[in-house]
């Protein structure tokens, strides 16, 4: 079980990586000062997450699932990734 937990750990924290990297670069897609408003104040991302849905609706779900798979990592072995 501890391999599963680690497994899905690294899969959920590679897949939230991905996911954070490509929300930002949908960010300065749009406009230099939409991306360096991500980088510099968090209300900034909810924002344009809301008015841009269409184009970071995949980026964002690709994190929540790298997320969550971390999440169950932890309940399947919560003392291993504590340590």
């Amino acid at each position: 079980m501890e391999i599963v937990a680690i497994t899905l750990a690294v899969m959920g924290g590679i897949m939230s990586f991905i996911g954070g990297i490509w929300f930002l670069i949908e960010t300065f897609r749009a406009s230099i000062w939409w991306g360096l408003g991500c980088l510099l104040l968090p209300i900034v991302s909810f924002i344009f997450l809301v008015t841009h849905w269409h184009a970071v609706s995949k980026p964002f779900g690709i994190s929540i699932l790298g997320s969550v798979l971390v999440f169950v990592a932890t309940l399947l072995a919560p003392g291993i990734l504590a340590d």
